[in-house]
């Protein structure tokens, strides 16, 4: 993900202002002139806008770009930069019960809104761009399915292609009563012909779903027709009342980390593909995340280097449990670090040198400095304080 192109604000004096501070942060080479750049950084809530910042490691600072109302932005995904108008967009989920839907913004002075289209299940709490399907899929949580809507030549998000809708439940009456999806993440592709595997998990049904992605059209590439195939037989299966919510691919070593909501366990699931080229999954390891037993793990995310693992836990000793992975893959817990409250979705900056945690309940984005060496976490003092909204998601633009 490139930086957005003219970022500004609402006034002409400000506007003036804001595009010499992004053209100031936009890549560069760092290493004769002693320069650096800022993180263009965007925030979900669960409020009333989501937010796009400057983040300034060396000073500390967040330096506001400008806010789109939006009831319960609680995700943000990434886009491309748009080859008719040359700018990038932006897309996020409503998550408003029967209200719910997915937006679409062009990530302009104003952050304008481009489209939307209120077809998605019950309260999406995830969503992602495609670049290879040239869709946008959403995780329906309230509606346990997944949504698959297509783009538009202007970056817009157009009319809903799919949605698959999933029933299951599990031990834990309050909280699987039914499927509910929480996460999805594509599998790397395996042999060329545009076949690709999406894995949503579903923390009602204790389970990972698997889905085929292939084009119709006779071969892979944006801007064909594309479908998802659901295919039963290849669930994962996570334990009775884990809870499944969130996951990591980790493309080095062909393996899926799963952090379960409801048993704080990091799952370790090894992935390779049959002569068929379908996806077999081993579970490889099982590890205890959250100590206290919570019922509130949340993220799960590798560290640029591949070396260390990161998870977020709530509820109780609110905080981030950190993992090694050696070089024999071996996953290993070696420390813990305290947050804010609620830490719910956090994210790495690209050098690997800071992660920023969204902690809803503080109504604060947190920095801490992550160790090259060991990959412990201490905080920076660097916070950023929104005024009524809960920051619920972070992404950084690389």
């Amino acid at each position: 993900m490139k930086k957005p192109g003219i970022i500004a604000a609402v006034t002409a004096v400000a506007a003036v202002a804001l595009i010499l501070a992004v053209s100031s942060c936009r890549k560069r080479d760092t290493g004769k002139s002693g320069l650096h750049e800022g993180q263009v950084v965007y925030i979900g809530t669960y409020g009333s806008s989501f937010y796009r910042y400057i983040f300034d490691y060396p000073s500390g600072t967040f330096t506001p770009l400008g806010e789109a109302a939006l009831a319960n932005p609680s995700y943000i995904a990434l886009g491309e930069e748009n080859a008719k108008d040359g700018i990038y967009d932006l897309y996020a989920a409503s998550e408003a019960g029967s209200d719910s839907g997915v937006y679409s913004y062009a990530d302009d002075i104003m952050l304008t809104r481009t489209g939307g289209n209120r077809e998605t299940g019950k309260d999406p709490c995830f969503l992602f761009f495609d670049r290879a399907s040239n869709t946008v899929m959403t995780a329906d949580y309230g509606g346990g399915s997944v949504s698959v809507f297509s783009v538009n030549v202007n970056g817009s998000v157009g009319e809903r292609i799919q949605t698959l809708a999933f029933q299951g439940s599990g031990p834990v009456a309050s909280r699987q009563e039914a499927s509910h999806i929480h996460h999805l993440k594509f599998l790397p592709g395996h042999d060329g012909s545009g076949t690709r595997y999406l894995l949503a998990s579903d923390l009602g049904a204790d389970r990972i779903r698997v889905m085929k992605m292939e084009p119709l059209s006779g071969g892979p590439g944006a801007g064909e027709d594309h479908v998802l195939t659901y295919l039963p037989e290849l669930d994962i299966m996570c334990g009775e009342g884990s809870g499944p919510r969130n996951m990591e691919v980790d493309t080095l070593r062909n393996r899926v980390y799963c952090l379960t909501e409801l048993s704080g366990e990091l799952l370790v699931f090894d992935f390779s593909f049959d002569g068929d080229g379908m996806p077999v999954f081993s579970l490889a390891d099982r590890l205890l995340a959250d100590d206290l037993h919570a019922g509130g793990s949340a993220d799960v995310h590798l560290h640029p280097s591949g070396r260390f693992l990161y998870t977020s836990h709530r509820l109780k000793k609110d905080g981030i449990s950190i993992f090694s992975v050696g070089q024999d893959g071996a996953v290993v817990k070696t420390g813990y670090c305290r947050t804010g409250r609620h830490p719910r979705n956090f994210a790495i900056t690209p050098d690997g040198n800071v992660m920023l945690v969204a902690c809803r309940d503080d109504y604060a984005v947190e920095a801490y400095e992550i160790d090259p060496r060991t990959g412990m976490l201490s905080y920076s003092g660097m916070k950023l304080k929104l005024d009524g909204d809960m920051p619920s998601c972070i992404r950084i633009a690389e």
